[in-house]
């Protein structure tokens, strides 16, 4: 059982291999609902009926519609794959689909498939085409069920038969998309609330049968273990550790996803650049979208930003593309790190820059030589390498220029001598604070409140750490909190902490918002709780623990709603005092 568990283990890593390699990718949203230029759930939003919101196809004639312009604006962005929506929630399909005509060749005067074009294009460009398939809902189909998000106002829920929708539509137009449209590198399914166990299977294998190699993303189901790799919440950014398949980040460039006139909330490129190397320095992808306007181009603000990031890019591809994440058990307060075998990516957020050298712990193998990806002579960078026998620590210590080499984020290179060889335990990092990250810790139950209306688990998370810098350390609680949350009431219960001669119990407060958080974005913010001091008078080996109800169960059964909870418990940060 084990040797069957371990090939399947390596059979999956061949699989993914090519969509984690390509670590960037495009998101396209665009369809109908481009016209009112509200968002993507527009019809849902304002109970739209079936018939009313079918009279916009009479008008989307998106005549200015380029799949090459698309194609390689993704290109020049640095992306490597595309993931547009084939059907949303709104049932209209982007094809040109036999088993209903409810569709942009048959349904609207433009008469053309761009998926179709689309595939062609990206063929010739060397990008995988994928495709976005809503397949629980779709307010347009009188049987489509989802376990929220329904057409009440066209339809009596009693009435649904849920599978003639998945029999009669779904199930159909997978097929037309599986083997009319040449390979597919994955299907993106979203929001599967209420799909049965045996359905999710069903439709797991139905791709399989058409496509064995065509990647199913972690939203085909809200059971655990379904699809090929796990996407995150919207726009989530998984914390260091949290993922121990494949997994991407979908953000937006502003925080809508469809095209609309209304959210001109538009990140920066350097934003977004910081953004993309803490998501591949963690091992994940990211998967950036646009919002096509109802003429079929890309506004020009998001074509821009896609264009400056990829001037980034290009430069920097061999830190990017075929790397792994930070082999660190921690967010690194300066940027990020990726490897290949022989090699260390040092990203540096230029806004960080150290005044003379950069410190890191943890690098076991002797360095051969650095420098300046960004430097065409790629003049050579002192290096001097440390070890301390009481701690087992290894230290780095590299001389930097006075400026930055890039724009935004600029990348130091590492060559190892030997295969790659790093300290896997959780150390302290040089420079700002020390953070213990909630999935880095071993979470156990400990035991469960029982209140007049509800019941919860408190549970405890142990962090066993390497402390490098004795010293008095101020307690941060770092939670998350949803941007229609207030404070009160958030943590029912006090929080308790319990370390090397110490003990705190305090009910968290919302003391500060955390402005520079790496991982935190809409609809959450990150809020700072003060919780109490600690002194650990000699470096050395330590145990922290914390209790409370807000800890995650460490092995779910249902894929946790991004944004479902009002707060988020996430890490302990250890700031040393008088820094």
């Amino acid at each position: 059982m084990e040797v069957n568990s371990i090939k399947a283990a390596a059979d999956q890593d061949l699989k993914t291999k090519w969509w984690t390699d390509a670590r960037f990718g495009m998101f396209i949203h665009w369809g109908l609902y481009a016209i009112p230029a509200k968002g993507e759930w527009i019809m849902y939003a304002e109970r739209t009926p079936v018939q009313e919101y079918e009279k916009w196809a009479a008008q989307f004639n998106p005549t200015k519609f380029n799949a090459n312009a698309w194609v390689k604006l993704a290109k020049d962005a640095g992306m490597r794959y595309i993931v547009i929506t084939a059907k949303h929630h709104d049932g209209f399909a982007m094809f040109h689909s036999r088993s209903d005509t409810y569709n942009i060749v048959d349904a609207t005067p433009f008469g053309r498939d761009p998926m179709l074009e689309l595939a062609e294009a990206c063929k010739e460009a060397g990008i995988a085409l994928c495709f976005y398939y809503s397949h629980v809902i779709d307010w347009h189909h009188p049987d489509s069920m989802h376990k929220e998000h329904n057409n009440t106002w066209d339809y009596n829920q009693e009435e649904k038969q849920f599978s003639k929708y998945w029999h009669g539509k779904v199930k159909p137009q997978l097929t037309e998309l599986l083997t009319e449209y040449g390979r597919v590198g994955l299907l993106w399914f979203d929001t599967a609330g209420g799909l049965s166990e045996e359905n999710s299977r069903d439709i797991v294998q139905h791709v399989r049968n058409l496509q064995p190699d065509c990647l199913i993303n972690s939203r085909v189901s809200h059971i655990m273990g379904m699809g090929d790799y796990v996407s995150k919440g919207d726009n989530e950014i998984g914390m260091s550790g949290e993922d121990t398949r494949p997994w991407e980040t979908p953000m937006t460039l502003n925080q809508s996803w469809g095209y609309t006139t209304k959210d001109q909330v538009w990140k920066s490129t350097e934003s977004l650049l910081h953004k993309l190397v803490n998501v591949i320095g963690k091992g994940g992808n990211l998967l950036l979208n646009v919002g096509p306007s109802p003429e079929g181009t890309i506004p020009e603000l998001s074509a821009d930003r896609l264009r400056e990031v990829g001037e980034w890019t290009h430069r920097n591809a061999e830190a990017i593309y075929g790397t792994t994440g930070s082999p660190f058990p921690c967010e690194l307060t300066w940027g990020a790190v990726t490897t290949k075998p022989g090699r260390v990516y040092l990203h540096i957020h230029n806004d960080k820059w150290p005044e003379h050298e950069v410190r890191v712990h943890g690098i076991r193998n002797r360095i051969t030589r650095a420098y300046m990806l960004a430097d065409p002579n790629q003049r050579e960078l002192k290096v001097v390498q440390t070890y301390e026998v009481s701690l087992d620590l290894y230290t780095l210590i590299l001389e930097v220029p006075s400026q930055p080499s890039d724009t935004h984020v600029s990348v130091l290179v590492l060559e190892l001598a030997g295969e790659n060889d790093f300290d896997p335990t959780l150390t302290q990092q040089p420079y700002g604070g020390f953070q213990l990250d909630v999935p880095w810790a071993k979470v156990t139950d400990v035991h469960t409140v029982e209140d007049l209306d509800t019941s919860r688990i408190i549970r405890s998370a142990e962090w066993t750490f390497t402390l490098v810098r004795p010293g008095t350390y101020e307690l941060m609680l770092v939670s998350y909190k949803r941007y229609d949350a207030t404070w009160e009431g958030l943590y029912p219960e006090e929080i308790e902490i319990d370390t090397t001669g110490a003990q705190m119990v305090c009910a968290p407060s919302e003391d500060a918002v955390d402005t520079d958080s790496p991982a935190c974005q809409h609809p959450y913010t990150p809020i700072l709780s003060k919780l109490g001091e600690i002194t650990w008078e000699e470096a050395g080996t330590y145990r922290l623990t914390l209790r409370s109800s807000k800890l995650k169960d460490p092995a779910p059964r249902f894929t946790e709603i991004w944004h479902a909870d009002a707060v988020k418990l996430r890490a302990i940060r250890l700031v040393r005092v008088g820094e």
